[in-house]
Parts: C-alpha cells; structure tokens; sequence
C-alpha cells in the first residue's frame, strides 16, 4: 500500500508539474512586467501607450517626446522583451479600459522567430487591432511596420539559420491593408533602418542583429513627431 502511495504521489506531483509548465504561456520577464503594469497608476484618456515587444520597451519614449507633447499628455512603455501578439492580446485588459488618448503598436517580429507564416502573424495582430477599435473607438491607433533586421549579424537561432526579411516585408504589406481595412494610421519605419542598397537593418544601429541602439531610437522618435504631437 504505501508503494502505490509513494507511486500516485508521485503522479500527483508530475501532473502539477505538467499543468502549471502549460498554463505558463510566456515568459518570466512577461508576468514579470505585467505584473508592474497593475502596481502602476491605471491607463487613462490623457495617455500615449507605446506598445509592442523588446524593441518598444527599450525606448525611453517619455524622454524622446518631452519637447513635443501637448501639456497635460503622459507617454506610458508597455513594451515586453520577447513579447507576440497574443501576448499583446491577452494584456489588453491592463490598457483599453483607460480609452487611452492614442496608442503606437508594434508587434510581429517575435511571432515570425516562432517559425509561422506571414498570414499566421497578421491574423494575429489582426486580433490586437480588431478588439482596440472595438473597445477603444476614440483612441487613435498607430499601426507601426516592422524594422528590419540583420541576418549576417543575428545572434538569435530562431532567425539566423533562415533569412526572415521576405517575411517580415510580406507582413509589412498586410498591416498596410490592415490600416485601411480599420481606418487607422500605418507608419511604415522600415525604409529608416536599412542599410544603402539593402533590406537588411544598417550594421550601425544594432550590435545582435535585431535589437537597435540610441542613434536609431532617435532616428524613430523623429519619424513619430508629427503623430504626437
């Protein structure tokens, strides 16, 4: 008796395991910063929400629009390294509540390194961009293309072994119909960062191939002036 004891335990313990791996979809760094987001003050209509992956949350937004921001109008990060559009999706209660004032997406890059397809990643974005206008009619929505990246120079498996840039560009493509089909503004970035001569991001902005330095962050605030303004 105690060996089957000892033996259903056991199973008990393994299912515990198996179930809290599943029900943990995204990773430590994303509970993490979420779980920031609601020890922060709510979202409200007086709020720019930046929001989008690693490339968002890198961005010190509040202090590249400063000297543009109407008086009384706060800039909020809610990027997370890593993050997808599920990801997005599944945070959007954190935001939309507040009918923030107009809110910059940028998502895809990381739903493309999960090896999907160009028509995968747009339904999914698709979704993010649906429930925004839904739940949100008066907030502006900014639809961001995708940078480029670095193929010679990624450092990450999931996008060096396979070059991602007709991907990327193909997605690129279905925001800009995706803009118009909901009526919202698309900022195409991409031609900003690649390098002369190439559709691959410039050497100059990234040391991983992917991820982008100041120079460049500065160079995407500037294209955003007019729309924060």
């Amino acid at each position: 008796m105690r060996k089957i004891a000892v033996i259903a335990l056991s199973f008990l313990v393994m299912s515990a395991s198996a179930f809290a791996q599943q029900a943990k979809k995204y990773s430590d760094h994303y509970y993490k910063r979420t779980a920031q987001f609601d020890q922060e003050r709510p979202i409200n209509s007086s709020d720019i929400v930046m929001l989008g992956d690693s490339l968002t949350e890198g961005g010190d937004w509040a202090s590249y629009f400063a000297k543009w921001l109407p008086q009384g109008v706060s800039v909020v990060n809610r990027g997370i390294v890593g993050d997808d559009a599920p990801g997005i999706y599944d945070r959007l209660h954190q935001i939309l509540p507040g009918n923030p004032k107009k809110i910059f997406l940028l998502v895809g890059v990381n739903d493309i390194s999960h090896q999907i397809t160009a028509d995968s990643v747009l339904t999914d974005i698709e979704r993010v961009v649906k429930t925004i206008r839904k739940e949100c009619p008066k907030t502006k929505l900014y639809i961001q293309s995708l940078l480029p990246y670095n193929f010679d120079k990624c450092i990450y498996k999931t996008m060096n072994k396979v070059d991602k840039t007709p991907v990327i560009r193909d997605v690129n493509k279905g925001l800009k119909k995706m803009a118009r089909k909901y009526n919202v503004k698309f900022i195409y970035l991409y031609d900003y960062f690649k390098a002369p001569g190439s559709l691959h991001l410039d050497a100059q902005f990234t040391k991983d191939g992917l991820h982008i330095n100041k120079a460049a962050y500065e160079i995407w605030a500037n294209a955003l002036k007019k729309y924060v303004k």
